[in-house]
């Protein structure tokens, strides 16, 4: 007789989805880092020009900007599945969650990653309370705004994902190491 599946949780994909998905958000920030200082850097002189140049730059930047997500794209998935194996070593996907021990584990896990997130926030609220907030309002600009958001957005995923990958494969290790145990208490 098996154990129903909703026992059981798929901590490879579990670990490498984590890692994966603050890839991506450092992706995007730093994709909306760079347009917003160049919104910033050119602001002026846009809104000055006549409309026809207006549309050329339009065009310009739409290209540019289409190139450069492209380009995230290619290193998305040209490192997103290194991530994951960096993250996860072999040898775990689907583990029992009855287990008590690796239910700890999971549970640990999740509280270190949530606590680190958490950190990451409140360091950034402080960070922007004290010094983007006030320098983009000195400015009187809105895209240096945007540049703080998204530095925010960056480093808080930074953060999350050195956790996911300092502890990952440590946490792999010790749900194995649980396994093992476990085993071989059941054949003794």
């Amino acid at each position: 007789m098996t154990a129903p599946r909703e026992d059981y949780i798929n901590l490879g994909s579990l670990f490498r989805s984590s890692a994966t998905i603050t890839f991506v958000i450092q992706i995007v920030a730093v994709i909306v880092m760079i347009g917003s200082l160049s919104a910033y850097a050119v602001g002026d002189l846009f809104f000055g020009l006549n409309d026809e140049l207006k549309i050329l730059v339009l065009l310009i930047t739409s290209i540019i900007a289409l190139l450069v997500f492209l380009a995230a794209m290619s290193v998305f998935i040209r490192f997103s599945r290194r991530i994951g194996d960096a993250v996860v070593g072999p040898g775990i996907e689907e583990v029992k969650m009855d287990t008590p021990r690796v239910k700890t584990v999971v549970v640990a896990f999740g509280l270190l990653v949530a606590l680190m997130g958490i950190t990451g926030i409140y360091t950034w609220y402080l960070a922007d309370l004290y010094f983007l907030a006030p320098w983009a309002f000195d400015l009187n600009s809105i895209s240096i705004r945007i540049f703080g958001i998204a530095l925010g957005a960056f480093f808080i995923a930074l953060l999350v994902q050195i956790i996911i990958a300092g502890v990952g494969r440590t946490a792999t290790k010790v749900i194995i190491e649980v396994l093992d145990a476990d085993d071989s208490e059941f054949l003794e």
